[in-house]
């Protein structure tokens, strides 16, 4: 918005403050040397602005979320994308209250039915998948920069899986 307001440039700001009968080229290039490390300081605090005013532009939703992985992983094709997961119902057999053991035996080989708990339940669910192109190929330290940039972006309670296909 007001991106002006950053724009300096010490070489000519340093000229301009100098008075007219001081300003030999020996003053000017000593004073263009002292102020250096501020203008060093100023670039790194350009780029710290731009990478924040980049995470600021990017929310949870899905397509924030792929656009920041391709920007990341594959500028060129932009092929990641984000899929619905999966998600596994319980299954009730009747009302909690009731207090009632229930048990179904596999008639074929005279055994008891295992149905899911909540503890294997959980391991199945997952609110979406990150699907990477099979071309492209992440070294482990990539993969573990995609998985904290998507950590970064996505909701504290939302779980993801990443997979190739």
């Amino acid at each position: 918005m007001y991106d002006s307001i950053f724009n300096i440039d010490f070489n000519r700001f340093v000229g301009s403050l100098v008075p007219i009968k001081r300003r030999t080229t020996k003053m000017l290039h000593w004073l263009v040397c002292l102020v250096h490390p501020i203008a060093e300081l100023h670039i790194q605090f350009l780029q710290y602005r731009d990478r924040t005013n980049y995470k600021l532009e990017h929310t949870a939703q899905v397509f924030s979320i792929e656009k920041v992985l391709n920007d990341t992983f594959d500028t060129v094709q932009r092929r990641i994308v984000i899929e619905d997961g999966v998600y596994t119902l319980p299954v009730w057999f009747y009302d909690r209250n009731d207090d009632k053991p229930v048990r179904f035996d596999d008639r074929a080989n005279n055994q008891p039915v295992r149905f899911y708990d909540r503890a294997s339940l959980a391991q199945f669910d997952e609110d979406f998948k990150v699907v990477l192109p099979n071309g492209l190929n992440l070294s482990n330290p990539e993969m573990i920069r995609l998985k904290a940039l998507v950590d970064f972006y996505k909701l504290p309670d939302k779980t993801y899986t990443v997979s190739y296909g």
